[in-house]
């Protein structure tokens, strides 16, 4: 079964979770814990990535992420929206990574904030 999920990425300070500067789609394996779920494959790239560049340059990090993450043409993706079935969502800042879990069909002021994880 696929757990899907979207990533955010965001100026710091915005709270308006509509107000992203990218959207990625992650089809499966969306899900924060696990071997495989996004805390362990995603962080570690955008800590890197901060260390290297800031994660501040909303231009090159979430493409970064996308070719990092882009091992097949099926499970990664750009949107344009939010996905009414997704299970999760990760907003992205210059300091850190938000981890909501999201109620089918649900906007974001249903979302609850599950996880903060700071970036190194």
């Amino acid at each position: 079964m696929s757990t899907r999920c979207q990533i955010g990425f965001y100026e710091l300070g915005q709270k308006n979770l509509y107000k992203w500067e990218a959207l990625i789609y992650r089809h499966s394996d969306g899900y924060p814990d696990g071997e495989s779920g996004v805390i362990a494959t995603v962080k570690p790239i955008l800590d890197d990535f901060n260390k290297n560049r800031g994660l501040d340059d909303l231009e090159y990090a979430p493409a970064w992420l996308v070719a990092k993450l882009k091992t097949d043409y099926l499970n990664i993706g750009i949107s344009s929206g939010f996905h009414g079935d997704i299970e999760y969502f990760y907003a992205v800042y210059p300091d850190r990574l938000d981890v909501y879990k999201t109620p089918f069909d649900s906007t974001p002021d249903k979302w609850k904030l599950i996880d903060t994880l700071m970036f190194s």
